[in-house]
């Protein structure tokens, strides 16, 4: 507890927010709004923020990591943007409604996802300068924002008032990133070991080029594309994975494994590693307690890995042997306890959650249920509802499956309780927003995803404190 405590505190050493810049938009910017009415700048270390308010505000206001839009390039001088909704058709359909919206850009903050919750809550005070104090501030984001909505819930529950959230980390950047540590470890032992790729402390300049080849190389091969199969099941890699292409049939291995490979290296998420890195000052993962053998029993897709590596004429349990003997890694002691409390939950939410989901190449499903059991060790998992998209890729909801979310959390906010969650009542709700909104949200593909298998890792509060290197 003292340490988290420390991490709240750390968050406010931020810089004051730039002075606004104020524009208006007229008509067409944003559909159904008469005029939106934007204040925007630029912090002192280059990170850009923006609030867009629509003419017929309702009071409510939401913040989002990614409510100014996406970062400036490397190098590139950081200036206030032109005003209008970053985020889409979803982002539109909020402002059509009266909702206030704004935010920051994710750098130059990264990963210290408490700094970016107070920065969020600095805007919020320019936001309260401009039109009054709102009735409602609620946390909004995906992917990376999405971290930073549960944080914001976490940490300051005197400002937010709720939360929904999409395609991100439900079990922290500790778990997340040792799942990919043992998909990667996988591939390099078992496809090519002399492989210039750095597992850990990573160099991007030198791992995104290698990772890119060991792929490559797995694919081309039946062996390879077994082993690549091998590598994503003990992540619970997505069996359906490349937005736009139809899902693989269940006994349709060799389309699983394509899908797998050309999502691999983005999936990796080595940049993400490299942020995290940069903010603990060392490595934060490990494998020296991994059982490979286990970790594709977990999984669910042992069906799969059996007939690909009975197709290339390969022993199975000849490279878990492999894999059990090879030299492991361990994590840096310091580096991890001083991530823990900035990218990991304790579950300790006061207001209601609603996160839009689907069974990601980034984030597997699994992670989903591991949130759900951290709330459920603290208490307030009565908080919090899941619905589940049948969409494939990073982020992949539509803007009606967002849009539905946004309004069973609004309806809880309203009423109290939450409303019926089945899927035929989600359906409904998502029929009605279709038909009555000005803007096109697509077609909703919420559905029941049936039994999950569990995660791999969780790494929470309970863990605080425990790592030790061996």
């Amino acid at each position: 507890m003292r340490r988290y405590v420390l991490a709240l505190a750390m968050a406010c050493g931020v810089q004051a927010l730039a002075p606004a810049v104020v524009a208006r938009q007229v008509g067409s910017s944003v559909a159904a709004s008469p005029t939106t009415e934007s204040i925007a700048g630029v912090l002192e270390d280059g990170t850009r923020w923006q609030v867009l308010t629509p003419s017929n505000w309702n009071g409510t206001l939401l913040l989002d990591l990614d409510g100014a839009g996406p970062a400036a390039r490397p190098g590139a001088p950081a200036r206030p943007q032109p005003p209008g909704p970053p985020g889409g058709a979803f982002t539109q359909w909020l402002l059509s409604k009266g909702y206030a919206y704004g935010g920051i850009v994710r750098e130059p903050v990264g990963y210290d996802f408490p700094r970016a919750v107070q920065l969020l809550v600095d805007l919020r005070d320019q936001a309260t300068a401009r039109w009054g104090l709102p009735k409602r501030t609620l946390a909004v984001g995906g992917s990376r924002g999405a971290f930073v909505v549960r944080k914001a819930l976490e940490l300051r529950p005197d400002v937010f008032d709720g939360g929904v959230m999409w395609s991100g980390g439900g079990a922290g950047e500790v778990a997340v990133l040792r799942n990919k540590l043992n998909a990667l470890f996988v591939l390099k032992t078992l496809v090519d070991p002399a492989s210039a790729l750095g597992l850990v402390n990573v160099d991007l300049a030198r791992d995104m080029p290698a990772l890119t080849a060991l792929v490559d190389k797995a694919k081309a091969t039946p062996a390879g594309r077994a082993r690549l199969a091998l590598a994503g099941a003990v992540e619970q890699f997505s069996l359906w994975s490349v937005p736009g292409s139809p899902p693989p049939a269940a006994d349709d291995y060799e389309g699983q494994v394509d899908q797998m490979a050309q999502s691999f290296v983005f999936a990796a998420a080595l940049p993400v590693r490299a942020g995290v890195e940069k903010i603990a000052r060392g490595n934060v993962s490990w494998n020296t307690d991994a059982d490979y053998a286990r970790l594709l029993r977990l999984s669910g897709r042992q069906a799969m890995v059996a007939a690909l590596y009975a197709q290339a004429g390969l022993s199975l349990d000849d490279d878990l042997r492999t894999l059990a003997r090879a030299p492991r890694i361990a994590a840096d002691e310091v580096a991890v306890r001083r991530i823990e409390p900035m990218m990991t939950y304790t579950g300790r939410i006061s207001d209601p959650l609603v996160n839009v989901d689907n069974d990601d190449p980034v984030d597997p499903a699994s992670d989903k249920l591991v949130y759900q059991d951290t709330l459920r060790h603290a208490g307030t998992d009565r908080l919090f509802r899941l619905l589940w998209a049948n969409g494939a890729g990073h982020g992949g909801q539509t803007p009606l499956d967002r849009a539905v979310g946004f309004q069973l959390l609004i309806d809880r906010l309203d009423t109290g309780r939450w409303a019926d969650t089945s899927l035929p009542a989600l359906q409904q709700i998502a029929a009605a927003t279709r038909a009555g909104s000005p803007v096109d949200l697509g077609n909703s593909t919420l559905f029941d995803p049936g039994e999950l298998p569990r995660a791999p890792n969780r790494w929470d509060e309970r863990n605080w404190d425990s790592y030790r290197a061996r």
